[in-house]
Order: structure tokens, then C-alpha cells, then sequence
């Protein structure tokens, strides 16, 4: 009868254990994550992608 308590305790004390919270990231955070690299990322790449624009432009122009 001891040996069958405790390996019932033991189930139950290591399910308990593997039901503790995590930390968890929900929508809200990744909105605000891609929003935070939206504008920190998003003026130099946008400068970087015109330039390559206008040296595609460029290149066009010198070609003719």
C-alpha cells in the first residue's frame, strides 16, 4: 500500500511540475515586435532600395 501512495504522489508531483508556465508570447507582442523593426529597419531600407533604383536608372540612361 506504501509503494502504491508513493508512486501516486510522484505521478501527480511530476505532472504538476511539468505544468508550470512558461513564458509565453501572444499576437499583441509579435504586433508590437514587427511594428518596433518596421520602424527601425524600414528608412534605411528604404533609402538603400531607392539608391539601387536610381543606379538601375542610371546604368539605363548610360547604356543608350
Amino acid at each position: 500500500m506504501h509503494k502504491k501512495t508513493f508512486s501516486s504522489l510522484s505521478v501527480l508531483l511530476l505532472s504538476a511540475l511539468a505544468c508550470r508556465p512558461v513564458i509565453a508570447v501572444g499576437w499583441e507582442e509579435f504586433l508590437f515586435l514587427f511594428i518596433v523593426i518596421g520602424l527601425l529597419l524600414g528608412p534605411p531600407l528604404y533609402r538603400f532600395i531607392r539608391r539601387i533604383d536610381d543606379f538601375r536608372k542610371h546604368e539605363q540612361k548610360n547604356k543608350k
